[in-house]
């Protein structure tokens, strides 16, 4: 007896299984039905989320990249110390074993002063009038990567007021203010890709929200209908809800390939701009990981947009 009821129950069980799925797959399949019996506004309403959702995608895919690009920067921090010019390369020398033994220094380049002549003499242009010039006017100069416990303004501007007062020290040189004001400005901008994503989300919910509203009114009497007949509403709302399913989800993958589309046209802009400064840069796209989460977050947009209005609509109904 007990088995006979522990496989009645399993029968029990299965058939409660097929018949949810059943249910939600014909849900699933009407309502892209539904949208596609009306080509022309359920493209239009796509276009809409899509670039809704494509202008924050934009911005954060903006900022991890100027993110990335500060962090490069972050490993090139050096203080450059220019030495007196009547010392010769054996003074620097001295210089530079002196200063490797310091606690702040995780490397240290000296540049001689023949070099530094050949470095600027490939960079500046101005080759023909290097050789009319009778000595080499340029100094020694010790390159210093500090330890990146070292790397806070506070810190770094120690460094370099302690390194002023070295014998043989003419110039310290730190040109990293601007990286900290960039960092601000990131922050900053981390901010605003947040509220700006909140508000474009709202504006989801709100188109969605207002598509569905005009699809319960031209199916006002069908509902009437299926209420007097004892439908329930999670039965009358679910064909609505994957409807906002397909539109947060197409939705989504359109605007993931306008911002992908976005992000090759200014390939090409972005490389010749950084050759002018004698670097690499390319623009990444968004990780995987952020791709799937976008597009967990589209759709979500969309079945919230629906589920409100719809169960609005049916509290309202009250039969």
């Amino acid at each position: 007896m007990q088995a006979a009821g522990h496989k009645s129950w399993w029968f029990r069980l299965r058939d409660q299984l097929r018949t949810y799925l059943r249910l939600h797959g014909f849900a699933l399949f009407s309502s892209l039905g539904e949208l596609w019996r009306a080509p022309l506004m359920t493209m239009m309403t796509l276009m809409v989320i899509a670039v809704t959702l494509a202008l924050p995608l934009t911005f954060y895919l903006a900022l991890i990249n100027l993110q990335r690009l500060g962090g490069s920067m972050e490993e090139s921090w050096k203080i450059s110390l220019y030495l007196r010019p009547e010392l010769s390369r054996e003074d620097g020398e001295k210089l530079r074993q002196r200063l490797q033994k310091h606690e702040a220094v995780a490397s240290i380049r000296l540049i001689d002063k023949e070099d530094a002549l050949d470095e600027f003499r490939r960079h500046s242009g101005f080759g023909d009038a290097l050789d009319a010039l009778t000595e080499n006017p340029l100094p020694v100069v010790l390159e210093v990567l500090p330890k990146s416990q070292w790397e806070s303004p506070q810190k770094l501007e120690k460094l370099v007021a302690e390194w002023k007062k070295l014998p043989g020290v003419d110039l310290v040189q730190w040109n990293m203010h601007w990286l900290h004001r960039l960092r601000g400005w990131l922050q900053l901008a981390q901010r605003g890709v947040v509220i700006l994503g909140c508000l474009f989300s709202l504006t989801v919910l709100l188109v969605v929200g207002n598509t569905i509203r005009l699809e319960l009114q031209n199916r006002h009497q069908e509902i009437e209908v299926m209420k007097l007949l004892g439908a329930t509403h999670s039965f009358i709302r679910r064909p609505f809800l994957y409807a906002g399913f397909w539109y947060g989800a197409w939705g989504g993958m359109l605007a993931l390939l306008l911002v992908w589309i976005l992000s090759h046209l200014m390939q090409g802009p972005v490389q010749r701009l950084a050759d002018l400064y004698g670097t690499v840069f390319t623009i990444d796209f968004i990780s995987f990981s952020d791709q799937l989460r976008f597009a967990f977050l589209s759709f979500a947009l969309g079945v919230a947009g629906a589920w409100l209005v719809v169960t609005r609509h049916l509290w309202r109904l009250r039969v």
